[in-house]
C-alpha cells in the first residue's frame, strides 16, 4: 500500500487482521505520508451504529449505481476451499477470492 501512495499521500486502514505486520517508516517518511488504523471491534455500540449508518448513507449508493465495485479475482467453489487459502497465501492474487456456497446441479 505504501509503494501506491501519493507524496502527502494518507493511508487508511479498516479491520483487517490483527496479526503483526510490517509498515517501512522509511518509506513513509519519504513520501511524507500518514497512517491512521482502526476497527469497529474495539468501539462502543454507539459510534458502531454511527459508522453504520453513515456507510449506509453514504457509500453503499455508491455500489448501487456503479461507481464503486468490487474487484473479484477468483471464484472458488465451497468444495475447493483449500485452494481458495492456497491463491490467498500466494500473494499473487488482486481482488477478492469469493467462496461459493452454492450447490452445483448433478449431471
Amino acid at each position: 500500500n505504501l509503494d501506491c501512495l501519493a507524496p502527502d499521500g494518507h493511508l487508511v486502514v479498516i479491520g483487517g487482521s490483527t496479526a503483526p505486520a510490517l509498515l517501512d517508516l522509511g518509506l513513509l517518511m519519504s513520501k511524507r505520508g500518514s497512517v491512521t488504523a482502526t476497527m469497529l471491534r474495539a468501539r462502543p455500540i454507539g459510534q458502531k451504529a454511527d459508522i453504520i449508518a453513515g456507510v449506509t448513507r453514504d457509500v453503499l449508493p455508491l455500489f448501487a449505481s456503479g461507481a464503486v465495485r468490487v474487484v473479484v479475482d477468483t471464484i472458488v467453489p465451497m468444495e475447493q476451499a483449500a485452494r481458495a487459502h492456497q491463491l490467498l497465501e500466494s500473494k499473487q492474487t488482486v481482488g477478492k477470492i469469493v467462496l461459493d456456497n452454492r450447490t452445483q446441479p448433478a449431471t
